[in-house]
């Protein structure tokens, strides 16, 4: 709670509480005491019921920020209009069930800011926005809007913000936004706007930041670009869907971000691109690209990020060449899942690409590719500089090399579906630096090193399908950093060793598909940090009462095709109530479960259900209409009688029901 003595600071001018998780309660009434806040924030905090009615007495408050409060009650703000002084409002994701805007907001002549994103507003905006002349910043972002709902905008002439993203549903862009010239940043993404773009929107010639993603449109739609020659972040990704890239983008010199993400692009990519010296963004990915070159990157450009994911780059065999001698200010490359052919190898050491390479290079996406051990002679001239290294999935063989364990800064490494065989080297474990190692799916043999238990800053451990068989290692238990253990599929046998508890971080724990057997031990007891526990595939044969006592976090619980057994209802009263509250996913199938059904309707936030292959009985609860969250049930393969219980019907998530192979009725 908000402790009451705060009203004794009667001089108070800035109060900031913003992100403090108060548990539901309701704004304090004592708050609108403190007449001297020019600053109050209270965004994020969880508060319920009604905004107290005491706050029109904060007449000098400048700055109020609600936002995410989204339990609050807002049927009566008639206080509002006494903030005179307010120049910032931000009341996004406050509920106001499908009512319409105020219309005492347009009182607030003073507002400089005014954010109502979220708030299930319907109807025409106010007249009264009319007199709101000072207004800069205007969002009214996800609501239900439609374009002659905003006639009074035009009247707006000292807007240089507005967001009215997710609105309109498949109208066309009303005309008015062109008379709006003093804009700068402009974002109607996810409209589904279809059809051309008003011509006067060529009048928006100090447009910076456009985004138009997430909608219907076509090249033809967009020829007034040019005009906006101050651009400098346009977002056109999620449209267009099967033409080519229109070469008048490459007009747009001020250029720094541009998206053309998810637009199913084909053909080339325009030789115009060339021209955007000054781009530091570029993202290609998820398109049909097909470039026969790299001769478009913009030669000695400011690039920084470039992500070209899913295009076809097969027959672009001087990739690197290009990245190195093109991109000097590159630090993040994506390029996954593109078919990249393996570099060419230069016939002398020293003849290694060209050295005139940075070494700002700092993430290295080349997964899912076919690429070869080759690749290792370009990623050395960046040993000092690389921060994440993905190359997953590719056609790597061999040895690690070693200059690897001279990345000092290397935190996050992916060698994951490596055709190695032999062990981890050494060198693996002096990288201090390193979070995340994943080395799974390994044709390697031996047991897990100890140098791996040395190696203290390792956040994510992924060793999964690692052809190996025996106990888990000791050394294990001490690694207290991690939040992520992936031993799945590791011909691990015995049991859970207790140690596991002593891992309080773990957020992730897959043991799955091994051979651990026995009772479901203790050890998750301590785990309150415990997301993901699973255990799916192994022999354990059930739970002592004490086993999930703290997982109050968990969201995730996987123990199918083990041989649990007993009474559902009493599986169920192992958990507690806070943890019934936060599971998303349960699959407890192909064990030998028994008895009624009853209890699940304490799993508030189930999403996936799976029950099949036990030897439940009895019928399905008409209760579980309540489970509003679900949206996969699987009860098959069980002994379940009586009705389909007509609650289904108000599942309106449910996407997916088997409850096949029962003795049921319709």
């Amino acid at each position: 709670m908000i402790s009451p003595k705060l009203i004794e600071l009667q001089h108070l001018q800035y109060l900031d509480l913003s992100l403090i998780y108060f548990n539901g309660i309701q704004i304090p009434d004592f708050i609108g005491s403190l007449t001297n806040l020019r600053y109050l924030n209270l965004s994020f905090c969880h508060f319920i019921g009604p905004i107290p009615s005491s706050f029109r007495n904060l007449k000098q408050l400048q700055n109020l920020d609600l936002a995410h409060n989204w339990r609050l009650q807002a049927e009566n703000l008639n206080w509002l209009p006494a903030l005179s002084s307010l120049t910032y409002l931000d009341l996004a994701w406050i509920d106001f069930n499908g009512s319409r805007i105020p219309d005492f907001i347009g009182s607030l002549t003073n507002l400089r800011n005014l954010s109502l994103s979220s708030c299930h507003f319907i109807g025409p905006i106010p007249s009264s926005f009319e007199n709101l002349t000072q207004l800069q910043n205007l969002d009214l972002s996800n609501n239900q809007l439609q374009p002659e709902n905003l006639n009074c905008l035009p009247a707006l002439s000292s807007l240089t913000d507005l967001d009215l993203s997710r609105n309109f549903n498949g109208s066309q862009i009303p005309d008015f936004i062109g008379s709006l010239t003093n804009l700068r940043n402009l974002r109607l993404s996810s409209c589904n706007f279809i059809g051309p773009i008003p011509s006067s929107f060529e009048n928006l010639t100090q447009l910076q930041n456009l985004d138009l993603s997430y909608n219907l449109l076509q090249p033809e739609n967009l020829n007034w670009l040019p005009a906006l020659s101050s651009l400098t972040d346009l977002d056109l990704s999620r449209n267009f869907n099967g033409s080519q890239i229109p070469d008048f983008i490459g007009s747009l010199t001020n250029l720094r971000n541009l998206r053309l993400s998810s637009c199913h692009f084909i053909g080339q990519i325009p030789s115009s691109f060339g021209n955007l010296t000054q781009l530091q963004y570029l993202y290609l990915e998820d398109n049909q690209l097909q470039p026969q070159n790299l001769n478009w990157l913009p030669a000695h450009s400011s690039l920084t990020y470039l992500d070209l994911s899913r295009n076809n780059l097969s027959t672009v065999f001087d990739w690197p060449e290009a990245v190195l001698n093109k991109l000097p200010k590159l630090v993040e490359l994506v390029l996954w899942n593109c078919s990249l052919p393996p570099p060419p190898t230069p016939i002398l050491s020293t003849t290694l690409y060209k050295t005139n390479s940075s070494t700002s290079l700092a993430y290295v996406d080349l997964s899912n590719n076919h690429l070869t051990s080759s690749i290792f002679l370009w990623l050395s001239n960046y040993s000092t500089s690389l921060v994440t290294l993905d190359l997953s999935n590719n056609n790597l063989t061999g040895f690690i090399p070693d200059f690897i364990g001279n990345m000092s800064s290397l935190a996050d490494l992916d060698l994951s579906n490596y055709n190695l065989t032999g062990f981890i080297p050494d060198f693996i474990g002096n990288m201090s630096s390193l979070a995340d190692l994943d080395l799974s799916n390994y044709n390697l043999t031996g047991f897990i090193p100890d140098f791996i238990g040395n190696m203290s800053s390792l956040a994510d451990l992924d060793l999964s399908n690692y052809n190996l068989t025996g106990f888990i290692p000791d050394f294990i238990g001490n690694m207290s950093s991690l939040a992520d253990l992936d031993l799945s599929n590791y011909n691990l046998t015995g049991f859970i060793p207790d140690f596991i508890g002593n891992m309080s971080s773990l957020a992730d724990l897959d043991l799955s598909n091994n051979n651990l057997a026995g009772f479901f031990p203790d050890f998750t007891r301590n785990m309150s940090s415990l997301e993901y526990l699973g255990l799916s595939d192994n022999q354990i044969e059930g739970a002592n009462p004490n086993s999930f006592a703290r997982l109050c976090n968990l969201q995730s619980l996987s123990l199918q095709r083990n041989h649990l057994s007993g009474q559902l209802s009493k599986f169920v009263q192992l958990l507690p109530r806070c943890a019934q509250n936060s599971l998303g996913d349960l699959d407890l199938s192909e064990n030998v479960l028994k008895g009624s059904l009853n209890n699940l309707t304490s799993f508030s936030s189930l999403k996936f259900l799976i029950l099949g292959a036990n030897q439940f009985s009895g019928k399905i609860p008409e209760s579980i209409g309540q489970m509003s969250q679900l949206e996969y049930i699987d009860f098959s393969i069980n002994q379940l009688s009586g009705k389909i219980p007509e609650s289904i019907g108000q599942m309106s998530q449910l996407r997916n029901i088997d409850f096949s192979m029962n003795s049921l009725e319709g």
